[in-house]
């Protein structure tokens, strides 16, 4: 199949390039800063481009299968990047005919599903108190992905590590088997796994290391 990933200069950004080329999938890497993406392969297409240009974002979508989004918000991002972003991805794929989009999110965007822990509550508590407008532009974000009519699958995961070689991972709601923490690789095999299984179409899972 062949991919566009957003977001592809970040820590699971890189992951999901890397891995996705290695299970034989072409990619289009979308970057404001290209440079930063030191990998170099046949079926790797870099386009440079701000994820707020909403032109950039449509042409980096056409011929493509599936769009993956590995974008998240940052304690200086601007207060609208998500909601933009969002409003961005779904015009391009609408546009071009793609169906099949995989957005990232944190686990503290909760669904009716979740039964969060009092350590899940915690960490939330924690999130709103210190940094309350990540969240909010991270569920702007989400809101837009929801509200398409598009194949959408939302990924959450709680912390994320830079462990080298974890384990398997456990997908489902947050809840007692959901762990704290979820390494990058990991998250990008468990959102490559959406794309080739196609499960979860409209749902919102989340996921942590076993």
């Amino acid at each position: 199949m062949k991919l566009t990933i957003f977001g592809a200069t970040g820590g699971t950004g890189k992951q999901l390039v890397q891995r996705a080329l290695q299970r034989g999938h072409v990619v289009v890497a979308y970057a404001r800063t290209p440079s930063k993406l030191n990998i170099q392969h046949q079926n790797l297409q870099i386009v440079e481009g701000d994820i707020r240009d909403g032109e950039q974002v449509a042409r980096a979508i056409d011929g493509v299968d599936i769009v993956i989004s590995a974008l998240g918000p940052g304690p200086n991002s601007p207060d609208d990047l998500m909601e933009r972003a969002a409003e961005n991805i779904v015009s391009g794929m609408k546009k071009h005919g793609v169906e099949r989009l995989i957005w990232s999110t944190g686990a503290g965007v909760r669904v009716p599903q979740d039964e969060p822990t009092l350590m899940h509550k915690a960490f939330n508590f924690l999130l709103k108190l210190i940094s309350p407008k990540v969240l909010e532009n991270a569920m702007k974000g989400v809101e837009l992905v929801q509200n398409s009519d598009l194949k959408w699958t939302i990924a959450r995961a709680p912390m994320l590590t830079d462990e080298a070689q974890p384990s398997n991972y456990y997908i489902g709601y947050v809840g007692p088997e959901l762990g704290r923490g979820l390494s990058r690789v990991n998250y990008a095999r468990f959102m490559l796994d959406l794309v080739e299984g196609g499960d979860w179409v409209r749902e919102m899972p989340a996921a942590s290391d076993k």
